[in-house]
């Protein structure tokens, strides 16, 4: 009974859980922040040790003013969204977690250490050039963390279906912007 209990508080720290969001208005776009507590299943610790990248995206979407987003993406391909990808993997030579985002990557000697910063985002620029920014008009939006499945290669996609070992997502946390006055 003891191992069961134990086994189930397990499988419930799996997963991806918010902390924190914020927005600040900068200059002509929106700087977003936001932290997520970050952990691991057994299997994909195994395919991370195994030579698997995990692609890791941030997302956002505008939820308020709707009006402006939906004349804004009629009249000139406006796009009330916005994504991040991150990369984990781990390199067995060095022993070391790699986290990439384009060019740019950071290494570290744990998985926690990894994860704990993939879980960080700041200065975020959204909304770059729009009315809501320039204007510093308020507005409402929400974030999410989550393991992006379909940019795995094809054969972990087509593996992955069916199986909640593989869906690790933080669900959405609203991001409001609002005029200090």
């Amino acid at each position: 009974m003891l191992l069961a209990a134990c086994v189930s508080a397990t499988a419930l720290a799996d997963g991806i859980k918010p902390v924190s969001s914020g927005a600040e208005y900068a200059g002509e776009h929106i700087e977003l922040s936001a932290r997520f507590q970050l952990s691991l299943n057994a299997t994909l610790e195994d395919a991370l040790a195994n030579g698997l990248t995990l692609p890791f995206t941030y997302e956002f979407q505008l939820t308020r003013p709707r009006l402006y987003s939906w004349y804004r993406q009629a009249m000139d391909s406006f796009n009330p969204t916005a994504s991040l990808t991150y990369r984990l993997s781990y390199h067995a030579l060095s022993r070391q977690y790699r986290l990439n985002f384009g060019n740019f990557y950071r290494s570290f000697a744990s998985v926690d250490e990894a994860l704990s910063a993939l879980g960080v985002v700041r200065g975020w620029n959204v909304l770059h050039d729009t009315g809501i920014a320039k204007d510093k008009d308020p507005f409402s939006g929400r974030i999410r963390l989550r393991l992006d499945i379909s940019q795995l290669p094809k054969p972990f996609q087509l593996s992955t279906l069916g199986q909640n070992d593989w869906k690790l997502e933080s669900g959405w946390v609203d991001v409001n912007g609002e005029v200090a006055q």
